[in-house]
């Protein structure tokens, strides 16, 4: 089983896709494990921790699709602090296996964190972060290198559904994708930098 946190865009800009990430967040839960745990966390320039049924965590698709819908599009875009947020709840999880998907379309211009803070974080978290970027509207707030560069630093993949894959075969690429990965562990023989990041070469 693993721990999601669902992160979902409702600034201004996401106005016309409010359907589409619906659809995003039902086709995800209905092809996760029985046993995840999942969460849902909403942002404009706010932040809002969804606590369905005052639980932290649930695997009801329709508390999720609920907490999704409840939200009108309004605002500018906290994205840092959101994913922020959605890695502290992490902490609560009862699993090792942890990961967020962010449903937007990128960038950020009302966060009081930075990218590094965010980054840092997931690192220490050992959070996979992955992305659906609904884009292609003509809108300036739009910025996909975001998404991009999250997902990249956190060994996770950015999706940016097009003519030929809808936002339903993405989610569902996604959920698959959690269960088919293989966990590789690494133990320095320098016991004064536990605390460092380190990048690693797998050659197969």
């Amino acid at each position: 089983p693993v721990t999601v946190g669902l992160i979902v865009d409702h600034s201004r800009s996401m106005g016309p896709k409010l359907a589409e990430v619906a659809t995003a967040i039902v086709s995800f839960a209905q092809s996760s494990n029985p046993q995840d745990e999942m969460f849902v966390v909403d942002f404009n320039e706010n932040v809002s921790l969804e606590l369905l049924g005052g639980k932290p965590f649930t695997n009801n698709t329709k508390d999720l699709e609920q907490a999704v819908g409840a939200i009108s599009a309004r605002g500018q875009t906290a994205l840092y602090d959101a994913v922020n947020e959605g890695l502290n709840h992490l902490q609560l999880a009862r699993g090792d296996k942890k990961a967020l998907v962010i449903v937007s379309d990128g960038g950020d211009n009302a966060s009081q964190h930075k990218y590094a803070d965010v980054l840092a974080l997931a690192r220490r978290s050992q959070t996979v972060i992955y992305s659906i970027g609904l884009i292609g509207a003509p809108n300036e707030e739009e910025d996909p290198k975001v998404l991009q560069r999250l997902c990249n630093d956190t060994g996770g993949i950015a999706f940016f559904p097009g003519a030929k894959e809808s936002v339903r075969d993405v989610s569902v690429r996604i959920a698959h994708d959690l269960r088919e990965q293989y966990t590789l562990g690494f133990a320095s023989d320098h016991t004064d930098s536990h605390h460092s990041f380190r990048k690693i070469y797998i050659r197969a």
